[in-house]
């Protein structure tokens, strides 16, 4: 092993750079999280959408499309929606979406594993072609998936996966609410029941935890389940550059060479005089 190569720090360098992109200038930065039909027991089908939220990372103001709201827009009872209706409300929904991030062409896109066709931008964008309506790529160099950012930080031990899967047990871990918040079986089971109320304000309470995660992860105080040395990895700069970003760490070795610095001076004093 050569203690002086670290692989696991050049993966979190890579992590601070991407981490960086995305805080260098909140006001440009959007949080989005949003909420669908089960992608497992949909036969197949592209999951319709039923609530994306969006965040401004700077001021924290969100921006929010859900068929609920447009039900009541539209005069219908939104817990009791035909297919049809579903459709034209869904179409309307996503159409306003679209609008929203074509009125922010530079702007970056934090998101929680929106990366395929069964969830994320590519789903959406399926959605508005089957309805008809007129999809908006947003340019990967723009999407920034934060999960992989924690992996690079923290390794992919950053969170277990059970009971809730890593986005609520990683709120638990750091003590961030999670009210309203449900596991994705439960968003399933909401959306059979057409409980869209209860489905949109899930994803306002996530869109707010990712938020208050990465605002930690750039205060360098959000708890994982990794180790230290699993995060800086087992070489002398890996060791050396967790005494430099743990404060406690750095203050007792400096406080530790301070001493040793005394005793030498006390111990050489006889023979230079």
């Amino acid at each position: 092993m050569n203690i002086f190569n670290s692989p696991r720090l050049t993966k979190r360098r890579h992590g601070l750079d991407q981490l960086s992109q995305v805080t260098r200038d909140k006001s440009k930065s959007f949080v989005i999280h949003y909420s669908c039909e089960s992608f497992i027991t949909n036969h197949g089908r592209t999951p319709r959408v039923t609530s994306i939220c969006i965040v401004n990372l700077m001021t924290s103001q969100t921006n929010s499309f859900s068929i609920h709201l447009q039900a009541q827009f539209a005069g219908l009872d939104f817990n009791n929606l035909t297919q049809i209706e579903y459709d034209v409300l869904e179409l309307s929904m996503l159409t306003e979406f679209t609008n929203f991030v074509m009125a922010h062409p530079t702007a970056k896109w934090i998101h929680w594993n929106m990366r395929d066709s069964n969830y994320g931008f590519l789903a959406i964008n399926n959605r508005l072609r089957i309805l008809n309506g007129q999809p908006y790529a947003i340019p990967d160099d723009l999407k920034f998936d934060f999960p992989r950012i924690l992996q690079l930080l923290y390794t992919d031990d950053y969170e277990v996966n059970r009971p809730k899967g890593r986005l609520l047990n990683l709120a638990d871990r750091n003590n961030i609410t999670t009210v309203n918040a449900m596991t994705g079986q439960e968003e399933a089971d909401a959306f059979d029941n057409k409980e869209y109320l209860k489905l949109h304000m899930s994803t306002l309470r996530k869109v707010d935890v990712i938020q208050v995660i990465i605002n930690k992860t750039e205060s360098n105080e959000l708890k994982v389940n990794a180790s230290q040395t699993q995060v800086y990895g087992l070489t002398l700069t890996g060791t050396l550059t967790m005494i430099k970003e743990t404060p406690w760490l750095l203050l007792v070795f400096t406080a530790i060479g301070y001493a040793l610095n005394l005793l030498v001076e006390h111990l050489i004093e006889p023979y230079i005089k």
